[in-house]
This record gives structure tokens, C-alpha cells and sequence, in this order.
């Protein structure tokens, strides 16, 4: 039965695991995965360092349930703007690239909606986490499936093996764009060297290279 004193602690759980999970997405966003230490993740949180543990069992698992909380609002936004293409009829291969990116296309590292932001780094960072292989097939295996039928589509006759490779390396190379838009303003997230205008040359080259793998290699 429901009272006063188990709603209050309900909700004052509810409010710990938020800020732990605030202050994971703000670290790994500046700092990657690996640096973040319990204790300076429950600081960042303003909480006691055992209560990490007491609420997600660990470091890792803590980072998972990042991950995951804004799963949902990502893969929409990729699913929209992969709908507005089947809207069209025919793409090519940068309509499909361009709409992996769209979710991100109004990022800045000024933005208002920090939360967004860092979790937006998150994503960015899954690439060089010990457990980054498995958490983006856990929670975006569905949408990169979508996103490398479109490839096809776009590239009838590149193999399948090929397809699946251009796109997790297109999603690595785009993963250093938004490391430049989404990391806080003097923050140690943005590449180095990398320009604004980079992003459309990237998306150019990336769209070139798969469809030069798709072209019978030259009789030597």
C-alpha cells in the first residue's frame, strides 16, 4: 500500500537516479568513457558515491542506462527523416547519409537543451567505449538495419557485406562531426582541426567512396 513516506522516498530515488544519470551524460560527453570515476560522477550529481551502486549496480551499467534513456527519441528522429525519403520515391546515397544525420543538424555547442547535447556526445563517444559494440546493436540495431536497406536500394549492386561496413564507418566519421557540435563550450570534446564545413565534404566523400566500392574493380 501506497503512503505518504513511500511516495516521498520513490521520489526522492526517482530524482537521485536522474541526477546520476545527468551527470554520467555530462562527463562522458567531455570526457569519453573511461575517465568518469564513481566519485566524480556522484559529485557532479551532488550525491554520496554509494548510491551509484545502489541504485545501477555499477560504473558500467550506470553508462548503459545513459545510453538507453534517450534511445527512443534518437531512433525517432531517424526514423522521420527516413520516412521523408521514402516519401520521395528515389535517393541517393547522400539523402541517406544526410538522414542519419538530420537529429543532429541543429546542434550547437551553445544550445539551450544541454541534456539533448550530452547525450548527443554520448552517442558520439560509443565508438572508442569497451562496451560500445554491444550497447548500439542493443538499442539502434533495428535503425541501422533500416538506414543500410535505403543504402541498397540507392546501391543495387554493391554487396551486402560492403553496405553494412560503408555505413559503420560513415557513422564513425560522423560520430567526429558531432564530437565538434556537442561538447560544452571549452569543454575537451571537439576534435581538433575539424571545421564546420567540413561535415558537407565529409558527407561528399563518404557518398563517392561507396559507390566507387560498388564498381567493378579495374582489369590490371
Amino acid at each position: 500500500m501506497s503512503t505518504p513516506l513511500t511516495r516521498s522516498m520513490a521520489r526522492r530515488g526517482a530524482a537521485t537516479r536522474d541526477a546520476l544519470l545527468d551527470a554520467a551524460e555530462a562527463m562522458i560527453s567531455d570526457y569519453g568513457f573511461n575517465e568518469p570515476s564513481h566519485r566524480s560522477i556522484a559529485g557532479a550529481a551532488g550525491v554520496h558515491a554509494a548510491l551509484l551502486s545502489y541504485h545501477f549496480g555499477s560504473k558500467e551499467m550506470l553508462f548503459e542506462a545513459a545510453v538507453a534513456r534517450r534511445a527512443d527519441r534518437l531512433n525517432e528522429g531517424w526514423r522521420a527523416a527516413l520516412a521523408e525519403l521514402r516519401t520521395r520515391g528515389t535517393w541517393e546515397v547522400e539523402d541517406v547519409l544526410n538522414a542519419w544525420w538530420h537529429p543532429f543538424h541543429a546542434i550547437r555547442r551553445d544550445d539551450n537543451d544541454a541534456a539533448w547535447r550530452n547525450y548527443v556526445c554520448v552517442i558520439a563517444r560509443l565508438a572508442s567505449a569497451h562496451d560500445g559494440d554491444t550497447w548500439h546493436h542493443r538499442y539502434f540495431a533495428d535503425i541501422d538495419a533500416e538506414f543500410v536497406r535505403m543504402l541498397a536500394a540507392a546501391l543495387p549492386a554493391m554487396d551486402q557485406a560492403d553496405m553494412e561496413a560503408g555505413f559503420r564507418y560513415s557513422r564513425a566519421l560522423f560520430g567526429e562531426a558531432l564530437l565538434y557540435r556537442c561538447g560544452k563550450s571549452g569543454g575537451t570534446c571537439a576534435p581538433r582541426g575539424f571545421r564546420e564545413d567540413d561535415l558537407a565534404r565529409m558527407l561528399r566523400y563518404l557518398a563517392h567512396g561507396m559507390r566507387g566500392v560498388r564498381a567493378p574493380a579495374p582489369e590490371v
